[in-house]
Formats: structure tokens, C-alpha cells, sequence
């Protein structure tokens, strides 16, 4: 599915956890397109886009981790603004929390311009 490997009793509980779901659509529609993108692009970029009750929220909604399917980074991590910021000042867990503020932390770009932002201070 779209990058996502899942052992075959993840799998199980992530296709059980849909069709038992009970709610907004549009929350296990996001919990299922955080799992691709995690598992595309690592579960630290998750953790940069989303507020923590988000991304734990959607590991409810899934019945996993994402640190247990997703690896940390990917070569496409590199494509991510707020991970790249967080690098630069060495805080990853205070960009992922919230306690320091990066605009468009949730932005993908090419890893050039991505590094340009950097450089001229875009962030």
C-alpha cells in the first residue's frame, strides 16, 4: 500500500481498526494518509507536521505506532522544511512540540531549495 510494509499482524490491526471504525471520516481518512506519508518519509517528519494529540490520535485511530512501522527518516525526509529547521537548530523535539514556532514546518520542497530556505534565514 503506497510504501507502507507492515508485518502481517499490523496489517490485521490496521484493517481491523477501519472497519471498526466509529467517527469522522475525515479523521481515519487522515490517520490512514499519515501512515503513507510516515512511511514514505519517516515517523519524524509525523511528528514535525502534526500537534502531538494529532499524532497520537492517529495511532488510536489505527491501533498502532508509528514508530513501530515507519522508519525515523527516509531519503525523502529531506524534502521536509520543518525536519530541516529542527536539524539546523538541533531541537527536534521542541519544533515537534510546539515549543518553538517554524512557519510552514509541514512544507515539502526539493532539498535545494529546502537548503536555500535555510541559508537566507526562511524560516
Amino acid at each position: 500500500m503506497l510504501g507502507v510494509e507492515l508485518t502481517d499482524k499490523q496489517e490485521k490491526s490496521v484493517k481491523k481498526s477501519i472497519r471498526s471504525y466509529r467517527g469522522n471520516a475525515a479523521k481515519l481518512e487522515g490517520a490512514i494518509g499519515a501512515l503513507v506519508v510516515g512511511s514514505n518519509y519517516g515517523w519524524r517528519v509525523l511528528k514535525i507536521i502534526h500537534s502531538p494529540a494529532t499524532y497520537k490520535n492517529y495511532e488510536k485511530i489505527l491501533g498502532v505506532e508509528f514508530q513501530d512501522i515507519c522508519r525515523e527518516r527516509t531519503p525523502l525526509s529531506k524534502k521536509s522544511f520543518g525536519l530541516a529547521v529542527a536539524d539546523k537548530i538541533k531541537s527536534f523535539w521542541a519544533v515537534a512540540t510546539g515549543k518553538k514556532a517554524v512557519k510552514n514546518k509541514a512544507y515539502f520542497d526539493e532539498e535545494s531549495e529546502i537548503q536555500n530556505q535555510l541559508e537566507i534565514g526562511g524560516f
